[in-house]
């Protein structure tokens, strides 16, 4: 399994939990377990790459990035950030590319991202379908987007994969929705990009 894969399943793992009916991200907020913060009126600032990269999620969102690192590769960080009454989940990841890899935002380079991200979704979950694959442009920089469906704890699920190669890492952006709000997820996506800075 590839860094990028690697990456891609631990988000998921964590991400899972906090999908099924009664969070399990939500159970380790409320037992202080993990690293929750109450919703803001206010969006939540978001930094990634030592502060190369910053962005916004909505107020609604609750931050449930684990304290501990324990789980996670050497190199890799993932924050997670939930909403719990309409089940979705942003995820910001970063790892370290592979040599010769550093900003490559070729077509040849972000297929083989989308296949990578696509193996990591299949080792994770049931009936994972690929349903998109295209290129965003954000603050003048070129992401992958890979938009997919799978079942998650039993729940059909909608992702979309936003990845770029930045500062020696690839950048990740994960969205997860319930597959029933899809006009949501859209917007929720939308959103959360067109926040996106690089410094």
């Amino acid at each position: 399994m590839t860094r990028h894969n690697i990456k891609i399943a631990l988000f998921l793992m964590i991400a899972a939990a906090g999908l099924a009916g009664t969070s399990g991200m939500a159970s380790a907020a409320d037992s202080g377990t993990g690293n929750a913060s109450a919703p803001s009126a206010k969006g939540i600032d978001v930094a990634a790459l030592s502060g190369k990269v910053t962005l916004q999620v909505p107020g609604a969102f609750v931050n449930q990035t684990r304290e501990d690192s324990a789980g996670q590769n050497p190199g890799v960080k993932i924050q997670v950030f939930t909403d719990r009454q309409r089940q979705q989940v942003i995820g910001v990841s970063e790892v370290p590319t592979a040599a010769g890899d550093a900003n490559d935002t070729s077509t040849d380079a972000f297929n083989k991202m989308a296949q990578g991200s696509l193996s990591g979704l299949k080792t994770q979950y049931k009936d994972v379908q690929k349903i998109g694959q295209s290129v965003e442009t954000v603050d003048g920089h070129k992401f992958l987007r890979l938009d997919t469906r799978q079942t998650v704890e039993g729940n059909a699920m909608l992702g979309s994969t936003i990845t770029t190669p930045y500062a020696g890492n690839v950048l990740t952006l994960q969205v997860l929705t319930p597959a029933k709000n899809q006009p949501q997820h859209n917007l929720l996506v939308k959103q959360v990009l067109g926040t996106v800075a690089f410094h």
